[in-house]
């Protein structure tokens, strides 16, 4: 691919970005549009036990299902369908509820088996957040088909997110660490392109990866909120930010060599690539911003004592622009 074919892309990545990132953006009214029935529904639930940060992330990761969802689907001849996209929407809002009933309410894994199963609940003895899980979980399964709700209900996919609390044990091995960050992030994406693609031998390992990356994408940018909440991610065995941007090139090198199978058309994986490595520019240049507050150090105890709007980076500042767009204009696929 050339400097042109980027130049196009980077203009439909930045615009994306744009309208991500904007809580009023274009992707937050759609979902607030799609969903406006599950949303006005599960404020009548509440009794004050959700708060508004709670239906703020909820609200999140359906704009993020759906964005990565898109993402996928480049691997595909054909856009996603309406019916698609809102079963992104509501597979991301799962997701959200999912971990404020693990991480907020200490919801066992049994319960939350029920509840995927489908089985009857007095609905009256039920907390407010079991009950918007079950109001956008039969949202999902109505839109669906049976296969993909067989997916959608199987534990062992959601898993590892029930088990994310492990990370708060500070004695674990760096072995147990990455293992978990894995399977958190791999799972997570394979539930999610299990809603637009066919999952099989040839794509799972590839989905896996990608997932995988992204959730060291995502655990290396929210490495204050993580020291100061306790919790320990792959960044707790990196004495450096170069330690961290080493770690996410490595993970980024194994999506690429594993898109590069042939399995997709040539153009599709290179835009998903594409896309990804700007978002891997993006968490490269917050860790070198991250790296002048501390001296490239990562010292726990130092960052303990900073204010988080210290680690408040702006993608969009001109500083970041230098940084992130020659990245993308000279992008090219790596030998396969």
């Amino acid at each position: 691919m050339n400097i042109f074919t980027n130049s196009i892309l980077t203009l439909k990545f930045v615009t994306k970005v744009f309208a991500v990132n904007r809580e009023n953006g274009a992707y937050h009214s759609y979902i607030k549009k799609v969903a406006s029935y599950e949303i006005r529904k599960s404020h009548d639930l509440n009794d004050g036990s959700i708060s508004r940060l709670d239906f703020l992330k909820i609200q999140w990761y359906m704009v993020t299902t759906l964005y990565l969802g898109e993402l996928i689907a480049e691997l595909r001849p054909n856009k996603l369908t309406e019916q698609e996209k809102m079963s992104l929407i509501y597979s991301g809002a799962l997701m959200a509820i999912t971990d404020l009933m693990v991480d907020d309410h200490q919801l066992g894994s049994e319960k939350l088996i029920a509840l995927l199963s489908g089985e009857a609940f007095d609905h009256e003895d039920l907390p407010p957040v079991e009950n918007v899980f079950i109001l956008y979980h039969n949202k999902l399964v109505s839109i669906i088909s049976k296969k993909k709700v067989q997916t959608i209900q199987n534990f062992s996919l959601r898993k590892p997110h029930i088990e994310s609390q492990s990370q708060l044990i500070t004695d674990l091995t760096e072995d147990e660490v990455i293992n978990h960050t894995r399977k958190k992030g791999g799972t997570a994406l394979l539930l999610t392109a299990s809603l637009i693609l066919d999952i099989n031998k040839k794509n799972e390992a590839a989905i896996y990866q990608l997932g995988t990356f992204i959730q060291y994408m995502n655990d290396s940018q929210d490495i204050y909120k993580d020291i100061q909440s306790g919790i320990t991610t792959f960044v707790r065995y990196c004495d450096t930010f170069d330690e961290v941007n080493k770690t996410l090139e490595r993970e980024f090198r194994k999506t690429e060599e594993l898109f590069q199978k042939k399995t997709y058309p040539v153009y599709g994986v290179y835009k998903l690539l594409f896309y990804l490595n700007g978002m891997y520019a993006g968490i490269t240049y917050k860790n070198t911003q991250y790296a002048r507050i501390t001296g490239n150090e990562i010292d726990r105890s130092l960052i303990n004592k900073l204010d988080k709007e210290q680690f408040r980076v702006n993608l969009f500042s001109l500083t970041s622009i230098n940084y992130c767009l020659p990245r993308l204009l000279t992008f090219k696929l790596a030998a396969s």
